[in-house]
């Protein structure tokens, strides 16, 4: 039954990742739709698709934006600035939570093949191999850094090959069962144990590391993006329902006012309440905003209309 599960929701995964242009309809009472902005060509940036966000920990002005072909920095809301040496697709990018952590991803190089799992300490400028874990190497498409333990690190290997952990930064890992193929994974910010697990049956949570799961909500729904902010909210993006959080480790969701995007990546700078989102706008371009927690006030960062 995984197996079948497994291949269902690759196929789902793969349509959000890559962008292909068909249509969502997020469907809300109090619909509000992303403004268009593209009356300046700076923010026009030729990306394929982007597939994470971060903010640095040390300066919240720099916003990192890992996509299919280059690492790119915007500072201070800024457009795009590419920076990385080297072509690659970054997959399942993550930024520090602490200064003393590096930036990682996984996806594949320019030459072809999977990277495993990567590091930069640059401000992504170059990347240095961590680990394989497998052979061929994994190509995490989730992944996520506990910020109460900065050695903790999951990811789950896009190939459907294993749910994976490391309580050392990589040197060594553990294989853990999962409950449905894996499109997004978060840590609580407060509790290592306490894993949640976006898949194309809705959020599933473990509070035991990942050993065991429950499906607590949205049972049926494809979660295509999940992250804590610093103050333990929990936003995610939810196929109908769009972009909804939880004060209370998922027990309660609200539901945040409609928005033209099919968010695929969530990052915060929690003490400005300053809340980024990715994704691809029912045309289909991928596109990067700035937004204020309460989604009232918009600024796009990037996109790839007008290419």
């Amino acid at each position: 039954m995984k197996n079948k599960t497994a291949t269902k929701f690759l196929i789902i995964t793969g349509i959000v990742l890559i962008g292909i242009a068909i249509v969502f309809s997020f469907n809300s009472n109090d619909e509000k739709s992303v403004p268009a902005d593209t009356t300046t060509n700076t923010r026009i940036v030729e990306w394929r698709h982007v597939h994470g966000l971060g903010v640095d920990p040390i300066d919240s002005s720099i916003l990192y934006i890992a996509t299919h072909g280059d690492f790119y920095q915007s500072r201070n809301g800024a457009p795009p600035v590419k920076v990385d040496k080297l072509r690659a697709d970054y997959m399942a990018f993550n930024a520090p939570h602490d200064k003393d952590s590096p930036l990682y991803a996984s996806g594949h190089p320019s030459t072809g093949g999977n990277t495993g799992l990567i590091k930069s300490v640059d401000g992504g400028i170059t990347w240095q191999s961590v680990a394989k874990i497998l052979e061929p190497p994994v190509d995490f498409h989730a992944m996520t850094l506990s910020k109460s333990d900065p050695n903790l690190i999951l990811g789950f290997d896009s190939g459907g090959r294993g749910l994976f952990k490391t309580i050392d930064a990589g040197k060594t890992w553990k294989t853990l069962e999962y409950p449905e193929y894996i499109s997004a994974l978060t840590i609580s910010p407060t509790d290592s144990q306490t894993i949640f697990a976006g898949t194309g049956n809705g959020i599933f949570k473990s509070d035991d590391g990942g050993n065991t799961w429950a499906n607590i909500a949205y049972q049926g729904l494809a979660i295509y993006a999940m992250n804590f902010d610093d103050d333990g909210i929990l936003f995610a993006s939810v196929n109908t329902f769009g972009l909804v959080r939880s004060n209370d480790l998922g027990v309660t969701w609200e539901d945040l006012p409609n928005i033209d995007l099919t968010i695929t990546s969530i990052a915060f700078d929690s003490p400005s309440k300053i809340l980024y989102i990715s994704g691809f706008s029912s045309e289909g371009y991928q596109e990067v905003y700035k937004l204020s927690y309460d989604i009232t006030q918009y600024e796009i960062i990037g996109t790839n209309k007008g290419l």
